[in-house]
């Protein structure tokens, strides 16, 4: 209130002096006291982006020697008032729209934080357990850069950083599978009716110069709209990260499990996972292993300012068996991202065997197919 009667106070002041004030002469003392009163910021940003896709296992795409599409318009807000601030990112793909996250947060402290809303759930290597575009196979069974809607608190110093969440359920109806983050789904067509609900994190870092080891876990509720009981799902992970000189490693291991209350005499073994219109069975439980490494680069040729060369290994190894269910999935991906001004290309190789979006028919699941490959660009321009 103080703040406010000093601010009427200048005001009045400057239009009742002798002097006429312009539009872009306001006194001193208004200026001064706007500056440590008004203290709300506001960041826009975003990026636009096309992608090349070519898919050596599809017919069509060989044909016509793979194809070039809009990807996406994203635009991204961050705003400031006090203690108080609000993220929030959307996403507009050609055929479907889609928040990544949104959430408004408190930090009692520099080294605190609080957020509430559709936040990244604190699980394994944090921004990303991969480098690239493309992400890594976790990413496909709901284990990296997932959000969902919660509370989350955050500390972190020198040393440590630990993280706690509450998620109440994923971030779209499960019958949406027009989604970011990839979450169990529903399906009337399949027979599938389990979603998240419940969901608690703990994940715990400590950082040891170059280093960081850490590990984190996750445990909630399975609810069938079905047979109207609830499951239990959870996982766990130790983690990884190191930096020497112009490489950085990355390293994850652990195991997820989904115990769902289907109706009787439905497979148990396998769980519907969805994300970018598209829906396929993960294996309900299995153990998962990341092995990742990247390297900058001096640019070779002078407008280039930025090169980085990465290769992602993922392996999820099931751990039960059942007709279709029960082979292991790798996931291969060597790339390069290249950077220029504001521009960021990714251009990479992604390898997979019995890996869905590169011809498997899920994760976990038998396949009697081999390897399959596909070439993905990424053209995006970030501001």
């Amino acid at each position: 209130m103080k703040a406010v009667l000093l601010v009427l106070t200048a005001i009045m002041l400057g239009i009742f002096t002798c002097e006429p004030m312009a539009q872009n002469q306001l006194p001193t003392q208004v200026k001064s006291v706007l500056k440590e009163t008004l203290k709300e910021r506001l960041a826009i940003g975003g990026a636009v982006r096309l992608n090349y896709s070519y898919k050596e296992y599809d017919e069509q795409s060989k044909k016509t020697l793979g194809s070039l599409d809009f990807e996406l318009f994203r635009l991204n807000v961050a705003g400031e008032y006090g203690q108080f601030k609000v993220s929030a990112q959307y996403r507009w793909y050609s055929e479907f729209a889609v928040p990544e996250y949104a959430y408004i947060s408190y930090t009692p402290s520099d080294r605190s934080e609080l957020q509430l809303g559709l936040n990244k759930v604190p699980f394994g290597i944090l921004p990303h357990s991969s480098f690239g575009y493309w992400e890594s196979v976790l990413y496909h069974i709901g284990l990296e850069d997932d959000n969902d809607i919660g509370l989350k608190y955050s500390y972190s110093d020198q040393l440590w950083e630990i993280d706690l969440g509450f998620y109440k359920n994923a971030e779209l109806s499960s019958s949406n599978h027009a989604r970011y983050s990839f979450d169990p789904v529903t399906d009337a067509g399949e027979n599938e009716y389990n979603r998240e609900t419940n969901q608690f994190n703990v994940r715990v870092q400590k950082n040891i110069g170059r280093t960081s080891v850490g590990f984190s876990g996750q445990h909630g509720g399975l609810y069938n709209e079905q047979t109207l009981d609830v499951g239990k799902h959870g996982a766990y992970a130790l983690h990884l990260t190191h930096a020497l000189e112009r490489w950085k490693f990355q390293f994850e291991g652990g195991s997820y499990f989904f115990e769902p209350k289907n109706q009787q005499g439905q497979d148990d073994n396998k769980i519907l996972f969805g994300a970018f219109e598209n829906a396929f069975y993960v294996a309900s439980e299995a153990d998962f292993y990341l092995i990742n490494v990247s390297r900058n680069f001096e640019a070779p040729i002078g407008f280039i300012e930025k090169l980085n060369c990465y290769n992602n290994y993922g392996i999820v190894r099931p751990k039960l068996y059942s007709i279709g269910v029960g082979d292991k999935t790798i996931q291969n991906l060597l790339g390069c991202s290249v950077g220029i001004d504001a521009v960021t290309s990714y251009i990479e190789l992604i390898s997979g065997k019995n890996s869905s979006f590169v011809n498997g028919p899920g994760v976990g699941l038998v396949d009697d197919g081999g390897w399959s490959h596909r070439v993905n660009i990424n053209i995006g321009y970030y501001f």
